[in-house]
């Protein structure tokens, strides 16, 4: 953690918190779990004329993205830099899942597999660059559950990877992972005892008209959609459906992670539990158990400490890990965001959101 210049200096905004780390919180190694990374002589095969290349053009000209576009393709200095900047020890990296590998096997299955292959080789050379600041979550295949399935043992056994991101639905097919064809995949990531992310990623086509499409204004949409609060709901509908559909249950020992604060759902877990009750639905256990059992939750650049607050009072601060979202959020945020929590959460449980619980869930000491 990036340590400040005296003690007591002056604080960067209005508020508690801003001025001071305590001193037990000097030596915490700040690791962020949700750093992207984006190979474009990769990604150049996904059909431009696709509905996910067309809103990821539209997604890239919002102004909040701004800090990001000399940034996304970086793995060097400019990278380590910024981390230093931030006092972000490690990155676990991952491929710019927007679109992503499975978009290509709507229409080349085959060719999106060994996408997949490259991205994680891609992935591999970053890492191998500088081991001690980057660790990287696998891109895999998901529209081809068998083939996910050599791909992420391949990447955790043979490359070090410490668990893998899925973006959005399976591809344009709006699948989820509930179906009995992807018991597979979910069991090797309980085999591997590594965690899978799910990311938010571009809506499918017919979800996008009907919900999010503004006539004659693609950027508009295309913030409404994504970021601004469409691929967050997609998300806790993700969630929320392995948990209902018995997907948890039946794969007790899966872990999850999502960012973005929860993705909505820490503000609804009054709701899960009393519109689900268990007798009824047959469920062994409550959705609130469900979750706080098998899901983590990432900060992923929400820098406010309202959605922190929300997250560990209803998961518990045990599941509660810290990410920046580099490049899309600028890292020399970080100190100013961690000073404040500093504030309002002990310097253990401080210590337990930037750095020990992604170490004990990811199986690594920084």
């Amino acid at each position: 953690m990036a340590q400040p210049d005296s003690q007591y200096d002056p604080p960067s905004t209005m508020g508690p918190g801003t001025s001071y780390f305590r001193a037990e919180a000097l030596s915490i190694r700040t690791i962020g779990v949700e750093e992207h990374i984006m190979f474009p002589q990769l990604m150049s095969r996904i059909p431009k004329d696709s509905h996910a290349a067309a809103i990821m053009k539209s997604m890239m000209s919002n102004s909040s993205v701004t800090y990001s576009k000399s940034r996304t393709t970086n793995g060097g200095e400019q990278r380590i830099k910024n981390m230093d900047e931030g006092g972000v020890a490690m990155q676990i990296l991952s491929s710019v899942g927007l679109p992503n590998c499975t978009h290509l096997g709507d229409t080349d299955p085959k060719g999106a597999v060994e996408l997949a292959r490259e991205i994680n080789d891609e992935l591999k050379k970053v890492v191998d660059s500088n081991p001690t600041r980057f660790k990287a979550f696998a891109e895999l295949p998901m529209h081809d559950p068998e083939a996910s399935v050599a791909k992420l043992h391949r990447c955790v056994k043979e490359m070090g990877f410490v668990g893998a991101m899925l973006s959005g639905t399976i591809g344009g097919s709006a699948k989820f992972l509930d179906g009995p064809e992807f018991d597979p995949i979910l069991s090797a990531f309980e085999e591997l005892d590594v965690p899978l992310y799910l990311h938010p990623a571009i809506p499918p086509k017919a979800v996008w008209d009907k919900y999010y499409a503004i006539d004659d204004k693609p950027d508009l949409s295309a913030a409404f959609g994504l970021a601004g609060w469409g691929w967050h709901n997609e998300v806790a509908i993700h969630v929320i459906r392995l948990a209902i559909s018995g997907t948890l249950d039946k794969h007790r020992k899966l872990k999850i992670i999502v960012g973005y604060q929860g993705e909505m759902m820490p503000m609804m877990m009054q709701r899960f539990d009393t519109r689900f009750p268990e007798k009824e639905f047959g469920f062994e256990r409550s959705v609130g158990e469900m979750l706080r059992s098998q899901v983590w939750i990432a900060v992923s650049g929400m820098f406010s400490l309202p959605p922190t607050q929300a997250a560990i009072a209803t998961w518990g601060v045990d599941r509660v890990l810290f990410a920046a979202d580099y490049p899309f959020q600028n890292t020399q945020r970080v100190p100013e965001y961690l000073k404040a929590l500093g504030d309002v959460v002990a310097p253990s449980d401080l210590r337990k959101i930037c750095q020990t619980n992604a170490e004990a869930l990811l199986k690594f000491k920084v």
